[in-house]
């Protein structure tokens, strides 16, 4: 042990031990649920309700037909009940054509409260920020009339997107505006002298420099309007998204005895944010994002 004396009491070898340990478990644990889906979206009903730690059984042609028959269930659902096609690409279109909105409609905010002058900019903020204070849950009793009755536009896309656009402007200023006053001042400065006007600077200066953000925050927001349940559950009765749509695919598959398609339409349900943070690692783990957090 004398050579580890020296050592930091972080640095210690039992310290390490524990945190690797640590981490280890951590890591076991977060991947074990996903580990257990996929291997039962690839079981047959059988095996599955025999037991969900098993191994599926490999060897013989009933292998692979076992699992194009579970994917193809969920995906096309039966003859008694649709399955998750058209609900799952509907909350991706949705979920991205949100993302969006909020991500230009918060950057234009985030350059106006930056660095546009006018009365009571303090106290307008302030206000926006204030809102974050309250849950969400606490304006749905006069939201969901407003929004249904008053504007009519229950059961529209128009009305899901509304709230979802107003809402998520409240944490998308705050995070752009922040990011945006960190930025050297005299780089907008040039640009004023070189006779750019307000929508070349945020065209050409401020969406390039903020790329990482912007990136950072649409990723958030697909995730959030993707996983969302009570809010489509709430306005959409025919056009209604892939989350609420899940529960009663579950429970029709269940009681068809369909197991593996219920594993197979979780599997299929996460494809859009395995694929949006894997595109984002490559911002995050490179130079680009950190260079743009430290403006």
């Amino acid at each position: 042990m004398k050579r580890y004396r020296y050592l930091k009491n972080q640095d210690k070898l039992s310290v390490q031990i524990f945190v690797i340990t640590w981490v280890t478990i951590g890591v076991l644990l977060t991947l074990f649920p996903v580990f257990i889906t996929i291997v039962n979206s690839l079981k047959s009903d059988y095996s599955i309700r025999a037991s969900i730690f098993t191994m599926p059984k490999v060897a013989g042609d009933g292998f692979f037909s076992t699992i194009v028959e579970n994917y193809k269930t969920a995906w096309n659902g039966t003859k008694t009940l649709a399955g998750m096609k058209v609900y799952f690409l509907r909350s991706v279109v949705l979920a991205f054509v949100g993302a969006f909105l909020t991500c230009v409609i918060g950057t234009i905010l985030g350059y106006i409260f930056t660095y546009k002058e006018f009365h009571f900019k303090e106290v307008l903020f302030m206000v926006y920020l204030a809102v974050m204070m309250l849950p969400s849950i606490m304006g749905m009793p006069t939201l969901i009339p407003f929004v249904s009755k008053t504007l009519g536009l229950k059961d529209s896309y128009v009305g899901y997107l509304l709230p979802i656009l107003s809402g998520g402007q409240v944490t998308s200023l705050f995070l752009f505006r922040t990011f945006f006053g960190s930025q050297p001042k005299a780089v907008y400065e040039s640009a004023n002298i070189e006779g750019a006007n307000d929508i070349q600077i945020y065209a050409y200066l401020t969406v390039p420099l903020a790329f990482p953000i912007i990136l950072y925050c649409f990723v958030g927001s697909v995730s959030s309007q993707y996983n969302d349940y009570l809010w489509p559950t709430l306005i959409f009765e025919r056009n209604i998204t892939l989350m609420p749509m899940m529960k009663r695919l579950e429970e029709f598959f269940t009681k068809s005895r369909m197991n593996g398609a219920v594993y197979a339409m979780y599997m299929i349900s996460g494809i859009p944010l395995i694929i949006t943070s894997a595109i984002s690692m490559k911002f995050f783990s490179s130079g680009d994002f950190a260079a743009g957090m430290k403006l």
